[in-house]
């Protein structure tokens, strides 16, 4: 009988080498108590512009202050419609509602989880303002299709990037495909820091500019502020740690597309479905999701196999009472969102795990009972 092992969903530490050059660039932070803006912020977001092959970035505090600060920039009206995606985290349809924008609710597809092309088309419409797409576990949007709708009835596109850092469509790295593109480098990211942060790219000056005085209390110059922003400025220290952590980024998305490649080939059940990307879509693999209607009996054998496994998400937009009274039924389009919320289930993936627990993870669901 083969040896249980243990592996984890999630591992978030550091080798002790990498963790000692942090904890030196901190170090030199707090002796020049430089904790606000500073080299450090300015670097990163010349990185990350880099990185993301956009010409401007605004690193802000975190992945839903970039939605909403990013919304706010586009100046579309008050009341009107915004598209979200139905099943994803709530952040999305969070800074619509608070934005004073109506929520409207598109399905998913369910061979990548991101937004349905024909669920879309049909509640686009001249009210529509804007649409925020989200490359959901770090699947790419079929933008080419999307982009066809948007420009129809010329609605605005904000681009969801927090789980796909480095994703590709046709060659092209997300967060270029719209106005804006929003990321998340909560810890548990593709490039996670250590604690909340988050980034605003895009190609457009003017919009770029916006987003600046938002994010930093309207101001141009010291005590001179041209609109009311807020307070939402990426920190010194956590810039520290994504300067370091972005130069393994690339290597860190390769061993992931390797992991993933290794499952979608070696997991052949009916019972069970894959992620199934089309020729143009370059996944980073945020999360490895499978679908499977015995979700439930297969995440505890999987755990009796030392697989720790994670669901994500349970419960479509549409049914969680913080939206129930907010968007009506005729702008809900649920059928896939509540099959996923229902099935599906992420296996462990990631740099913390190689090749060899990949196929111990495939090996496992294979001999699940039928």
């Amino acid at each position: 009988m083969p040896k249980v092992r243990n592996i984890p969903f999630i591992d978030l530490s550091l080798k002790k080498t990498d963790l000692d050059k942090t904890i030196s660039n901190i170090s030199n932070l707090i002796k020049d108590n430089n904790f606000i803006g500073g080299n450090e912020v300015k670097n990163f977001q010349e990185n990350f512009s880099k990185f993301n092959e956009s010409k401007y970035c605004v690193g802000v505090a975190n992945g839903t202050d970039a939605l909403e600060i990013a919304l706010e920039s586009l100046d579309i009206p008050k009341n009107s419609e915004v598209i979200v995606p139905n099943f994803t985290f709530l952040s999305p349809a969070e800074a619509v509602v608070r934005g004073g924008y109506k929520l409207v609710l598109a399905d998913i597809n369910l061979d990548d989880f991101t937004i349905s092309i024909e669920s879309l088309k049909k509640l686009a419409t001249k009210k529509t303002s804007a649409l925020i797409v989200v490359h959901l576990f770090g699947n790419p949007c079929d933008m080419t299709e999307i982009r066809k709708i948007t420009d129809k009835y010329d609605i605005k596109i904000i681009e969801d990037c927090s789980q796909a850092h480095g994703a590709k469509f046709k060659g092209k790295i997300v967060g270029n495909f719209g106005d804006v593109g929003t990321f998340s480098f909560y810890p548990t990211k593709n490039l996670g820091a250590f604690g909340d942060s988050g980034a605003i790219v895009t190609n457009k000056k003017s919009l770029y500019e916006k987003v600046q005085k938002i994010a930093n209390h309207g101001r141009v110059a010291t005590y001179d502020h041209v609109l009311p922003g807020r307070n939402s400025r990426l920190d010194s220290i956590q810039a520290a740690v994504l300067n370091f952590k972005i130069k393994n980024l690339n290597k860190q998305n390769e061993l992931r597309i390797e992991q993933a490649s290794y499952l979608i080939k070696a997991i052949k059940s009916s019972n069970i479905k894959t992620p199934r990307l089309t020729l143009g879509q370059s996944s980073v693999f945020h999360q490895f999701p499978i679908l499977s209607r015995d979700r439930k009996s297969l995440m505890a054998f999987l755990r009796k196999k030392g697989i720790n496994c994670g669901i994500y998400y349970p419960k479509p937009l549409s049914k969680m009472k913080a939206f129930k009274n907010i968007v009506s039924s005729r702008k809900v389009h649920s059928e896939n969102s509540e099959i996923a919320s229902n099935t599906i289930l992420s296996l462990p993936i990631g740099p913390h795990l190689n090749i060899k627990d990949s196929e111990y993870i495939a090996n496992a669901i294979q001999s699940f009972p039928k």
